[in-house]
């Protein structure tokens, strides 16, 4: 079985160091780079169709990132033949129906493991579970870095932009990391896992996220003192046919499993009528870890399973209700709503989510977080 792959970043590298030598049936033949400089290695090249239209690689690994040219290389492989893996999020979570729509037409296999959880086993599980019974709901810690800065600051009392540029400096944090605090990465891998839970194609753009930008000490403070904790957390549920997804923090009851999830680990959760919750947690970005994932796919590769039918879906974030937790200077716009309302944070009445995004469209520099039942 011969590999192309597309990217030799961190998770391509990964993928490298696990096959090179250790899997006699699977040789990676060619690595599209961007630079010949990269390195010596004869298999590097900067011709991606080198390796697209190549007819001996069986298995296009793509681990580029970013939304082009990526999908169109992903799509150019099923349409060439070829089976396709990609840890790339953000691209599927934009493309998912039209790639897996373009494997099916050509009798090939699109995974994608690595796209939600690092090497957390959850899309494995995910189709797992089906075999059996209709996952109703997930939620999760998705992202890393978030859940480092939260961590930190609940347990030393740093402000946000410290405990920033300490994730940085660790390897944690981009250096521009909007993706990860604004909530964008969590809302790709709910786009992902409602797509692999409920067969549902949602639009990533439809998806509220509320990330930790402008969270305060002070708000921090506010959990403890009742006593919770707050947690970025990406949540999807199917109710009668309706699927709700969305990303926000959330002050969780200190009791609830997700507070012990520390550092940069992540914890993702379904659930089903026979399984009740089943939870699932580890390392949830990184070279190996990440690669590692990519690699089970590849192993996985002959097995396409059962064909899956796809559709589009609307986000019912009007179903969604709950009471929310609101700090920043100008919270006039809450006022209306709030249930109390205080020298720089208001509590809301139950409200629907659907009529707190509209809040949060007209508001500027404010810290929201749902506070748990």
């Amino acid at each position: 079985m011969k590999i192309g792959l597309l990217g030799h970043g961190v998770v391509g590298r990964g993928v490298t160091e696990i096959i090179d030598g250790h899997f006699p049936q699977i040789t990676v033949s060619s690595i599209l780079v961007k630079d010949l400089s990269e390195g010596n290695d004869p298999r590097y090249t900067t011709d991606a169709y080198q390796i697209l239209n190549d007819p001996r690689i069986d298995i296009v690994i793509e681990c580029m990132g970013g939304i082009e040219p990526a999908f169109t290389y992903v799509k150019t492989a099923l349409e060439n033949g070829k089976h396709a893996v990609t840890s790339n999020k953000k691209m599927l979570s934009h493309h998912l129906k039209e790639l897996t729509d373009t494997a099916e037409a050509n009798h090939r296999s699109l995974r994608f493991e690595a796209s939600c959880g690092g090497c957390i086993p959850w899309i494995h599980e995910l189709e797992r579970t089906q075999r059996i019974d209709e996952i109703t709901s997930f939620r999760g810690i998705m992202n890393g870095t978030t859940n480092y800065i939260l961590s930190d600051m609940t347990g030393s009392g740093a402000d946000f932009n410290e405990t920033l540029k300490e994730a940085q400096k660790l390897g944690y944090a981009e250096a521009d990391p909007s993706d990860d605090i604004d909530g964008n990465d969590v809302a790709y891998k709910c786009c992902i896992s409602a797509f692999s839970a409920f067969h549902k194609a949602v639009d990533p753009d439809d998806i509220p996220h509320f990330g930790i930008r402008h969270l305060k000490k002070s708000d921090i403070a506010y959990a403890k003192a009742d006593g919770r904790v707050i947690k970025l957390i990406g949540r999807g549920c199917l109710n009668e046919e309706k699927l709700s997804v969305w990303v926000m923090p959330v002050m969780l009851r200190g009791d609830d499993p997700m507070c012990l999830v520390s550092s940069n680990l992540n914890r993702i959760e379904l659930s089903c009528r026979t399984l009740g919750t089943a939870s699932f947690g580890g390392q949830g970005a990184g070279s190996l870890p990440t690669a590692h994932a990519v690699v089970q796919d590849v192993l996985s590769i002959e097995d396409s399973g059962i064909p899956k039918t796809w559709e589009t879906s609307d986000n019912h974030i009007e179903t969604v209700r709950g009471t929310y937790y609101v700090s920043g200077r100008d919270l006039s716009l809450f006022e209306p709503v709030s249930a109390e309302c205080h020298d720089g944070w208001v509590l809301t009445h139950e409200m629907s989510l659907q009529e707190l995004s509209a809040l949060m469209q007209n508001s500027h520099d404010v810290f929201v977080c749902e506070v748990s039942r």
